[in-house]
């Protein structure tokens, strides 16, 4: 019983950790960000139809990265580069979703054979779930906060395998998503991590500690 406390207590919390970030590849959120950030002074692109082909693109909607300035124009704005790193970027984010899809599908047939065999053992794992997390969040955040700039470098060194992500100040990439919005954004999904975290305690708690006792 000891290692399902612990499986669950693992996949549970990188599941939510990785379907809040998943909410930075929705055209709505992007949309709500837009005009934002300086650099978004600079964008000299359709930026709704920009976001919609990235988005689209790391959803599977479309193929490629090759569109213009708008719908009519032929020309391909993101430079070679660019769109060498959104390839990376889309292949880690699509392992990222099916790690977390079977991590929440383990996390749940644990639970529930848990609360069937053991259902004290099933109270004690909601109660301390948080504990890691707690820590995670802490040290992320803080390091975000205290450093951005080499998080942010140690988070591209630790995922991509090429140096196709330093880009120019002038690329549409960075134009879209400077790093501002990358800071705004993690500090973000650390918020909602954290929030879903204590909601699983404090709902655990309010149902299951009298059963469990």
């Amino acid at each position: 019983m000891k290692i399902y406390r612990m499986i669950i207590s693992v996949l549970l919390p990188f599941f939510l950790l990785i379907f809040f970030a998943s909410l930075l590849t929705t055209k709505p959120y992007l949309q709500i960000s837009k005009g934002l950030y300086e650099s978004h002074e600079d964008v000299y692109f359709d930026h709704d139809y920009a976001v919609d082909r990235i988005i689209g693109y790391l959803n599977y909607r479309y193929d490629d990265l090759e569109f213009g300035v708008d719908e009519s124009d032929d020309t391909v704005i993101l430079r070679e580069t660019e769109i060498d790193h959104m390839v990376d970027v889309k292949n880690l984010y699509t392992t990222l979703r099916v790690s977390a899809l079977i991590s929440l599908i383990v996390a749940v047939s644990l639970s529930i054979m848990l609360y069937k065999k053991n259902y004290k053992e099933f109270y004690k794992t909601f109660k301390n779930i948080y504990f890691a997390p707690m820590f995670f969040v802490l040290f992320v955040g803080g390091y975000l906060l205290i450093d951005f700039d080499t998080a942010f470098t140690a988070f591209h060194q630790m995922f991509f395998t090429n140096d196709d992500w330093i880009l120019y100040s002038t690329d549409v990439l960075i134009i879209l998503l400077p790093q501002n919005f990358w800071m705004i954004s993690g500090g973000i999904i650390l918020v909602l991590f954290s929030l879903s975290m204590g909601l699983l305690y404090f709902v655990n708690e309010l149902i299951n500690k009298k059963k469990a006792s």
